[in-house]
């Protein structure tokens, strides 16, 4: 099934190894079967997280140019757009 608003949008997901937050998004990106980048934010992105959402927690996902924060946010926002 095609979703024309972001079928050409990459999906990356800022996330760290002890971040129970995160496993929560990454299982729902893989319930939706939805292609992502999975970065390290405790290895190197911290710095892209502050630039993104002017915060350092995590997760942090962006679909294109769009951020979103906070993982029910987040889960709600791709149930609604993928569900």
């Amino acid at each position: 099934m095609m979703h024309p608003r972001t079928e050409n949008a990459l999906i990356k997901l800022y996330t760290g190894d002890y971040c129970p937050y995160c496993w929560r998004v990454k299982r729902e990106l893989e319930r939706l079967n939805l292609d992502y980048e999975a970065i390290d934010a405790d290895a190197d992105g911290r710095e892209e997280v502050m630039r993104l959402s002017g915060q350092r927690l995590i997760p942090v996902l962006t679909i294109g140019d769009e951020v979103l924060v906070d993982s029910s946010h987040i889960i709600r926002d791709l149930r609604r757009r993928f569900g």
